[in-house]
């Protein structure tokens, strides 16, 4: 037995130096710049997250009947979000429980959710060759197929060739409950573009692992480990604006399972991602709730720019008065669209 992964991997040689698209990865995307013309600019922010190995399990605040699903299940997603949380006690979150091995590791797909805008999986591996407590952290590549066989998304290295527009951008990976030869990888992302299709019937293949050791050195592992998936049904409900805001003019708002998509235009070019990240959804409690990435879009010719963020918020969520705080502009009301 192999004292670590980092011997352990070796012997495959398939250790390797961090290259830029993996180091991206560990940042949260790929993709930090989607597109650049003359005419527009498209690009992608994220909030800086920090990066971190919880071994303590979470507390779990559900109401399960079955015993097994809740000893499985503890707190679903250690990312603590508020809307998929609130999905979660409504049902959306699917438990899958399914396994697949491939190079002597074991993944388990043990949790999944999709709504309208975002895509969040927990994931068991295991592997007895490995020393899993060398880790620091950890991520993967995949691609995932619709019913009909077609690549509709891909979270992959820039090597590698992508087929189809995509939905999902960037992972907000976290590792956690790491124990000797196993630990559970959660993953979130979100769709800033595009409202996704519902992914029942879909298929998720895991095709390539990253480990970053303690030590700094990163291993990936190649194998091909494919999840069927099914998914809830998607809810949605459109708001408008109820008041007008000088300099401002919300362009979409849709409220769905655990996400609420937001998209707006203002008179200038955004330069300063802070200030974006502090656009706040906020409801009538006075809670207040922020985006972790952002689409960003500035029309050269208009001299306008359009920015799109994802709120961790749920149509299950009972507080449905709701408005948004941009920095520097009055507040904006949001109403159901009837």
């Amino acid at each position: 037995m192999k004292n670590s992964v980092k011997e352990c991997l070796q012997q495959m040689n398939k250790e390797q130096e961090l290259p830029p698209s993996v180091r991206i990865a560990f940042d949260q995307s790929y993709e930090q710049i989607r597109q650049l013309s003359k005419k527009k600019t498209k690009i992608l922010w994220f909030k800086p997250v920090a990066v971190a190995v919880a071994t303590i399990a979470l507390a779990s605040g559900l109401l399960l009947t079955n015993d097994t699903v809740l000893a499985k299940l503890q707190t679903f997603f250690g990312l603590k979000d508020p809307g998929i949380e609130i999905a979660n006690d409504h049902g959306d979150v699917q438990y899958v429980a399914q396994s697949q091995q491939s190079e002597d590791i074991n993944i388990t797909l043990e949790h999944f959710f999709a709504d309208a805008y975002r895509l969040a999986m927990q994931f068991n591996i295991e592997a007895d060759h490995m020393q899993m407590d060398d880790l620091h952290d950890m991520n993967i590549e995949y691609r995932l197929y619709n019913i009909k066989g077609e690549e509709i998304d891909a979270l992959v290295s820039d090597t590698k060739p992508i087929a189809g527009r995509g939905i999902f951008s960037g992972g907000n990976f976290k590792l956690w409950n790491v124990t000797k030869h196993a630990a559970t990888l959660e993953m979130l992302s979100e769709s800033n573009r595009i409202t996704a299709p519902s992914l029942d019937g879909a298929k998720l293949v895991i095709e390539t692992i990253h480990l970053l050791n303690k030590d700094g050195s990163v291993i990936s592992v190649d194998g091909e480990w494919a999840f069927d998936l099914t998914s809830t049904t998607i809810e949605t409900q459109v708001f408008v604006g109820e008041n007008v805001v000088p300099g401002l003019e919300l362009q979409q708002a849709a409220l769905t399972n655990g996400s609420m998509q937001v998209s707006y235009k203002v008179n200038h070019q955004v330069e300063n991602e802070n200030d974006i990240f502090k656009t706040a959804l906020v409801n009538g409690d006075g809670e207040s709730f922020y985006a972790n990435s952002a689409n960003v879009e500035y029309l050269e010719e208009e001299q306008q720019t359009i920015i799109t963020l994802v709120f961790p918020y749920s149509i299950w969520n009972e507080q449905r008065d709701l408005s948004l705080t941009v920095k520097g502009y009055e507040k904006l009301r949001l109403i159901e669209k009837q």
